[in-house]
């Protein structure tokens, strides 16, 4: 899988593709969801409490609520996107260094697909949570908000191991 995965053309699709779908999602989807700048989805994910879920979705209005619910499936793709572009670009800078057959690098290539996972996870919790507010479970929702902590901490664990492996192979360029 690291091999397929780290082939120039799904780097460079996956890229275009994450780009396309976070420029739709962050400057387009979100924003028409909070009538502002978007982060209100972002708060959200990271609320943990109900009854503050409750007052973010309230200050979107019926409308924002629609449009979450209409365009909800723009950030499954989404999630799909950044996965593979961060475990193809894993798989590439682990193929440049030619340590293919090494296990260990298994984990951050599955750790991309497993931030994907917390997203759908974490937009499927809020579905339901948008679709009947009050009769939500209170610890539903702070679990949905514990799994978004979990996706936003391995997306930055993901990013550091990136930059990591772009050091290394800078610095032995003999491995390129």
């Amino acid at each position: 899988m690291i091999r397929s995965l780290g082939k120039t053309r799904v780097l460079i699709s996956s890229f275009v593709l994450m780009t396309i779908m976070f420029i739709i999602v962050m400057f387009f989807v979100n924003q028409s969801i909070d009538g502002g700048d978007g982060s209100g989805v972002l708060r959200l994910q990271l609320s943990f409490k109900k009854t503050v879920g409750i007052q973010i979705i309230a200050s979107w209005g019926t409308s924002g609520e629609k449009n979450f619910l209409r365009w909800i499936f723009t950030d499954y793709i989404y999630a799909f996107t950044y996965s593979l572009f961060f475990a193809s670009l894993i798989s590439f800078l682990i193929f440049k260094k030619e340590n293919i057959n090494n296990s260990k690098y298994r984990i951050p290539v599955y750790s991309a697909f497993f931030a994907g996972a917390c997203d759908w996870f974490e937009n499927t919790i809020e579905i339901f949570f948008i679709k009947d507010p009050y009769g939500f479970s209170s610890n539903l929702f702070f679990i949905h908000s514990i799994v978004s902590v979990i996706k936003w901490l391995v997306i930055l664990t993901i990013i550091t191991y990136i930059i990591a492996l772009l050091a290394i192979n800078k610095n032995n360029p003999g491995n390129s």
